[in-house]
């Protein structure tokens, strides 16, 4: 394969392998992509029902069928926050929680793999840019926060 690209192919292009590596991942764990992205949102902490919604980027109604359908897995749970009566908190199981931690890692280690055959300097620069192009759009924090 040879050609270098637009910016606008060459990225499409690397958001359609991205995409086909998570969802094959996600199809390995038995998860659909909405599902797994869900369950990494919820990683680290719980997270409220509108949370949530902002951070996949669905309305709330959506997001109520998508925490239903992972919660009858017995992936997660919902519960009354402790400061809100009226809020929904969603947190992983620890089912969900290991399943997580396993899918992340998998994920992670794939998308490395992408970039083990470029020069060292090369990785960092794509990381840069990566990070600038992420934090400049502020997109939500659905994979984990960005590295210091």
């Amino acid at each position: 394969m040879s050609g270098v690209f637009t910016t606008p192919v060459a990225l499409v292009r690397l958001s359609y392998l991205v995409n086909a590596i998570y969802a094959d991942v996600c199809a390995t764990h038995g998860l659909s992509v909405p599902q797994a992205q869900l369950m990494c949102v919820l990683k680290d902490s719980p997270r409220g029902m509108g949370e949530i919604s902002a951070m996949l980027r669905l309305d709330k109604s959506s997001v109520t069928g998508l925490v239903e359908r992972v919660e009858r897995r017995d992936y997660l749970r919902r519960s009354m926050s402790a400061t809100d009566r009226r809020a929904i908190t969603v947190s992983l199981t620890p089912a969900g929680k290991a399943l997580t931690d396993t899918f992340y890692e998998e994920i992670s280690q794939r998308l490395t793999d992408l970039a083990t055959s470029m020069p060292t300097d090369d990785r960092d620069h794509l990381n840069r840019i990566a990070t600038h192009l992420v934090l400049t759009e502020d997109v939500p924090a659905v994979f984990g926060p960005v590295a210091s």
